[in-house]
């Protein structure tokens, strides 16, 4: 099963994210849930890289992605903001039809 837990502060926004695990929807290289978070998840870093200037710092290796910000100036919290929440959304909705190989954990405070 892939684990996503994704911290917050008091006021919802996100301070850090992992991924942890395989799917074990599919053999490897056909599993699809796990092209499905890998898709969504290097996506929205790719964003988070491209589209601010934030100062982050992230992991990605076999099995396991971590990701935490460290300073973004306020212009750049609203992009990421809109990146990650995109991001977050459609891990639930992947969750939601595949509850069995992904599991969502959203923390706040």
């Amino acid at each position: 099963m892939i684990e996503v837990v994704i911290n917050r502060n008091c006021d919802g926004k996100i301070l850090d994210f992992k991924v942890t695990g395989h799917a074990g929807y599919g053999e490897y290289g056909k599993d699809i849930v796990c092209a499905a978070v890998s898709a969504v998840v290097q996506t929205a870093l790719l964003g988070v890289k491209e589209l601010t200037r934030a100062h982050v710092e992230k992991s990605v290796a076999e099995g396991k992605i971590v990701f935490k910000i460290i300073e973004v100036s306020f212009e750049d919290r609203v992009k990421m903001d809109s990146i990650l929440e995109t991001m977050v959304l459609g891990l639930k909705d992947i969750a939601e039809g595949y509850g069995k190989y992904l599991k969502v954990e959203d923390r706040r405070c």
